[in-house]
């Protein structure tokens, strides 16, 4: 056997992501409610980015299925998200993965996803 064939009987799991993702610094001010319901709003940072999506790290706390509202530090667009994920925790921080209603690639304004490009 291979060592790179998969064993026999197993599944390939897909890569769920829709888009390509980017591990880039975009600062972005996010605004919502705390789980008191209390309105916040921080200046956070992200560590990945897709079309829709991102990985933020952010020190509010948030839950699953809450609605923020992201707002491009650099160009001002701005883009409704849902909480989908909360990840690692970190001193202050945790990673949250949010996802937006629909496909946004322009609101990260990186330049065009370069999946096509010929490979050497």
């Amino acid at each position: 056997m291979q060592p790179d064939a998969p064993l026999e009987g197993s599944v390939e799991i897909p890569d769920r992501r829709r888009s390509r993702r980017w591990s880039v610094d975009v600062s972005v001010y996010v605004y919502g409610h705390g789980l008191d319901k209390e309105p916040f709003h921080e200046e956070a940072r992200t560590l990945h980015v897709n079309a829709n999506g991102a990985l933020l790290l952010l020190s509010a706390p948030v839950k699953e299925g809450q609605t923020l509202l992201l707002t491009h530090k650099l160009t001002e667009k701005e883009q409704d998200c849902r909480v989908v994920f909360l990840g690692t925790r970190r001193t202050s921080s945790v990673e949250a993965g949010v996802a937006f209603p629909l496909t946004n690639p322009e609101f990260w304004n990186l330049a065009a996803e370069p999946e096509n490009e010929p490979t050497a």
